[in-house]
Order: structure tokens, then C-alpha cells, then sequence
């Protein structure tokens, strides 16, 4: 008996680390899914262009820039101008316009047919 007591301690004592793990890494990681704020940087949107490289839009208080970043180092790619960086605060022109793979790849045949014909 005191075996199977020690054994149900033990998994709560489990349960309650693994509750307390997954709590601490939802409280650490907010904001990073959409646009990461702190302070006055903004990431407005990024692209994955490798296994570990991304390219970034970063807003800093007025200013706007493109970033590569990598695990050893960020790169300014470019400064953006003030219209240009505004252009990242609206939905991009597909946003809500979800089709699957076969939807796609019909349209983009019709294109090349009505190009080439």
C-alpha cells in the first residue's frame, strides 16, 4: 500500500511539473505567432527562406526595414520607405482566400494556357 502511495505521488508530482512547464512556455512565448511587439519594434511579417534563415519586415518607431536573419547574424537587406512599410499594416491581397492544392494548380494551368494560346 505505502508502495502504490508513493507511486500516485510521484505521478502527480509529474503531472504538476509538465502543467507548470507547458504554463511557463505559453506565458514565455506570447506574441511571437503574429506580430511581436516590445516596446517600439514591431516585426510586422516574416518569411522562412531556408532551414534557418528568414527574412523579416520590422517596424522601428517610424522607420521600416527588411532583415535577413540567420542563427550567427541579421543583415539589413534594405530600408523601406514610409509607403512602402505602411503597405505591411494591411491584409496582403489573397488573405482570407484559402483553396487547396488541386484549386491552385488548376488556375495556374488555365494562366499558362490562356498565355500561350
Amino acid at each position: 500500500m505505502p508502495a502504490l502511495l508513493s507511486l500516485l505521488g510521484m505521478l502527480a508530482v509529474m503531472l504538476l511539473i509538465l502543467a507548470g512547464a507547458y504554463g511557463a512556455t505559453r506565458w514565455a512565448g506570447r506574441g511571437f505567432g503574429g506580430a511581436f511587439t516590445g516596446g517600439r519594434l514591431r516585426v510586422l511579417d516574416r518569411a522562412r527562406v531556408g532551414r534557418e534563415q528568414q527574412v523579416l519586415v520590422v517596424q522601428a518607431g517610424e522607420r521600416y526595414f527588411l532583415l535577413g536573419s540567420s542563427p550567427s547574424q541579421v543583415s539589413l537587406l534594405a530600408e523601406l520607405s514610409r509607403e512602402e512599410g505602411e503597405l505591411w499594416h494591411s491584409p496582403p491581397p489573397n488573405a482570407g482566400r484559402q483553396g487547396d492544392f488541386r484549386t491552385l494548380l488548376k488556375g495556374l494551368r488555365n494562366q499558362n494556357r490562356d498565355g500561350k494560346g
